[in-house]
């Protein structure tokens, strides 16, 4: 023992110097069909989906706990969700949180929109009825794809869907707003302002339509303030210069009665203590 010892380690060193480094390891799923899968599991597709999204949820926290920069990382995620969503439809659980897992961006998740998208889409076309499916669809869109227009007509299909909450509706319209096309936002505010059967949405209706009308205000205002400095050779300083070089006759006032603002470089804003503040910033009128 006292002489094998000494050469054991002695061996083992001389081994870490002469072999090669081991290569990274790449992710395998031995069963990749989900439809294989399920016949192969019989009449326990519940307990075997239940297996594969465990073996998700551990496969996603092992990957974002490693730092290393491996391009393998999250790579059986989508596999291990869709195998799991295909042994049972019904497992929303999986679909709605294994999307966020599916979209979160590199490093903390493998920034795959599309595949988020993909497993949203088929949960939806199993329960077309939920709205939480399109609500989840819109989000992703929504926060990662930056796609606001998109995202409202997906809150607005889930506003319209049994059982889906009121703040669907005013959460398709602000989309809507941040999406720069005002035309369809005031169209739909105007049909929830209309339509609306509890005075609270009235009146975030009204707000919102208050909003849009002093975004349109704020670029007419601002194209005759430009007119303006044309006619003085100058810019002007105050309103009181726009009216003097009669291109206004008043000071103009924003939907809620409070002027408007005039900085000394020529921009048009809120004035001060305007309930309309802060107003959502998007693209030009439409």
């Amino acid at each position: 023992m006292v002489l094998l010892l000494p050469a054991v380690i002695g061996l083992q060193v001389w081994r870490d110097r002469v072999t090669p480094p081991a290569t990274e390891a790449v992710p395998m799923l031995w069963v990749q069909s989900p439809e294989l899968a399920r016949r192969m599991t019989l009449s326990f597709d519940d307990i075997a989906a239940d297996i594969y999204w465990m073996r998700a949820v551990v496969h996603y926290g092992g990957e974002r706990r490693n730092e290393s920069a491996a391009r393998h990382r999250y790579a059986l995620l989508y596999p291990l969700l869709d195998m799991t969503t295909t042994l049972d439809p019904s497992f929303d659980v999986a679909a709605r949180l294994g999307a966020i897992f599916l979209s979160e961006g590199y490093p903390g998740g493998p920034g795959r929109i599309d595949q988020a998208l993909a497993l949203l889409e088929k949960g939806q076309r199993h329960a077309p009825d939920r709205w939480q499916y399109a609500h989840d669809i819109g989000f992703v869109y929504y926060w990662w794809a930056k796609d606001y227009a998109t995202a409202a007509k997906h809150f607005r299909h889930a506003s319209e869907l049994p059982d889906a909450p009121n703040w669907l509706k005013t959460l398709a319209g602000t989309t809507l707003i941040q999406s720069g096309d005002r035309q369809a936002a005031r169209a739909m505010w105007s049909e929830l302002g209309a339509s609306a059967d509890v005075e609270w949405l009235r009146r975030t209706a009204d707000y919102r339509l208050g909003q849009l009308r002093a975004l349109d205000d704020i670029d007419a205002l601002t194209t005759r303030v430009e007119q303006a400095r044309q006619r003085l050779g100058r810019m002007p300083q105050s309103w009181a210069d726009v009216i003097a070089a009669r291109i206004l006759p008043a000071v103009p006032t924003d939907p809620t009665g409070v002027p408007y603002s005039l900085s000394d470089s020529g921009v048009v804003t809120l004035g001060a203590g305007s309930s309309l503040a802060p107003l959502p910033v998007i693209g030009s009128a439409k």
